[in-house]
């Protein structure tokens, strides 16, 4: 099946957790507690007076920001759920469907077994196949009871929206959906669970969050060559469209192992542990749009399951990614004599660095004191093996919002149609980094940079 491998490098993965600017606007749907009748966590914030009473209703709401539905199936400046969302591959443009009730543009003449076989098995009412950028490989997993309350409060509380988005702008073979059955048939997908997902023991309950509803195996899980997950490398890090998801094994080197408990909950609520990691990128989608709207006790089932996924290493790591690096001794290498700083031709990494990042992260790379700008030293990115998130996040930026506050840190990149930084000097610039507060120097080049800043 040749034609299959042409097919699926982008369509598998690009665009399960949004696009930052895509979906900036839209609202994920807030977690409703139910009466202590359900088995949704109690803890969940107070429901809305309309929901107070819908037990299942609430349930469904829960389970739609936990999969984080709202970052795919919404554009930038249109309605939740309304579709729109265009996901670039290499063989052209993926369009979300509308996910709203409407019944002529949206999925309101869906039965709920309609539903059922387009959460859990890509297939939609008319027959034809998903593409998995739908990660229908994970939502296999849920429960009947939370497809069930899932289907029920999009039917009943998304507002239907009568707009059908632009088709699918791809080309040959990506436009062969029926491709998609020959790798359903190879691939491996999760096994529904049984019983009351609510009442689950925290191990389980974390992986049942962490495997179907989070679906991080989509970005985490590294892919054979048919682009399956391996797995027997759950979780053990893999390239996603410029960013790398790393490591989130129990590995104490090369994974979150010497993370505690605590430490893992606060970096999925907030997307920042002090001292350790800043969540960027697609992590930082899933954190603003989801993982922060979990409940403590959800957010810790996470973390135990984590800790206890098996060990997987990576040749490449030596040491902990969040243990290299130290305050720099560093003088003010600004001159006396005016110079111009916007003239970079003539600037090394350390001139780049001063002239761009200096002020926030200071010379010394230890960050601000409250920790708005993080310290470089002791830091994830910055002394990971692989440069590519060091790059992407100096390229894209950072722009994340919780209940923690918002984090942004411009890109430098292309601004409008300026760019601020060229390849070159972001190369040296992440050399000078790496060498300076990391891992050592990667000898990053233009090219490769430019390979990033084109990235789909």
């Amino acid at each position: 099946m040749p034609e299959i491998g042409k097919l699926l490098p982008a369509l598998l993965v690009a665009g399960t957790m949004g696009s930052g600017s895509a979906f900036a606007q839209a609202q994920a749907p807030t977690p409703l507690a139910p009466t202590p009748t359900t088995a949704v966590p109690a803890s969940s914030p107070a429901p809305s007076p309309d929901q107070a009473n819908d037990p299942e209703l609430a349930r469904g709401a829960y389970i739609a920001t936990a999969a984080d539905c709202v970052a795919c199936h919404t554009a930038s400046g249109g309605k939740p759920f309304a579709g729109g969302l265009k996901i670039a591959t290499p063989m052209g443009d993926v369009v979300s469907t509308n996910i709203t009730p409407d019944p002529e543009h949206g999925i309101g003449k869906y039965s709920e077994k309609d539903f059922e076989q387009a959460v859990r098995h890509g297939i939609r009412r008319d027959g034809s196949n998903l593409f998995p950028v739908m990660p229908y490989v994970s939502y296999a997993g849920m429960t009947d009871q939370d497809v069930q309350a899932l289907y029920a409060w999009f039917m009943h509380k998304v507002e239907p929206v009568p707009v059908s988005p632009p088709e699918d702008a791809t080309t040959l073979p990506a436009a062969m959906r029926s491709a998609m059955m020959a790798w359903n048939y190879v691939t491996t997908m999760e096994k529904p669970e049984t019983g009351d997902s609510g009442t689950y023991d925290p191990v389980r309950r974390g992986r049942y969050l962490t495997s179907a509803l989070e679906h991080c195996g989509t970005c985490h899980t590294p892919r054979n060559f048919m682009l399956s997950e391996k797995q027997d490398r759950f979780l053990s890090g893999a390239s996603l469209t410029g960013w790398y998801a790393p490591n989130v094994t129990s590995s104490k080197t090369s994974g979150i192992g010497s993370w505690s408990e605590d430490d893992i909950v606060t970096y999925l609520r907030t997307g920042r542990l002090d001292g350790h990691a800043q969540a960027a990128g697609p992590m930082a989608e899933a954190v603003e749009h989801s993982l922060s709207h979990l409940t403590d006790s959800d957010l810790h089932a996470i973390a135990t399951y984590l800790l206890q996924v098996p060990v997987m290493e990576d040749d490449l790591d030596v040491k902990p990614r969040d243990s290299f690096g130290k305050p720099q001794e560093v003088a003010d290498i600004r001159h006396d004599v005016p110079k111009r700083i916007d003239d970079l031709t003539e600037m090394d990494g350390a001139g780049i660095y001063d002239a761009n990042c200096a002020a926030c992260h200071g010379h010394d790379g230890a960050g601000t004191r409250n920790h708005y700008a993080p310290s470089l030293f002791n830091n994830t990115t910055v002394g990971s093996a692989r440069p590519d998130n060091l790059i992407m996040t100096i390229l894209k930026g950072v722009d994340r919002t919780t209940k923690d506050g918002h984090a942004l840190m411009p890109g430098f990149g292309a601004t409008s149609d300026v760019e601020r930084l060229t390849d070159t000097e972001i190369a040296s610039l992440v050399n000078y980094l790496t060498a300076t507060f990391g891992s050592g120097d990667h000898h990053v080049t233009a090219q490769q940079v430019a390979d990033f800043r084109n990235a789909k």
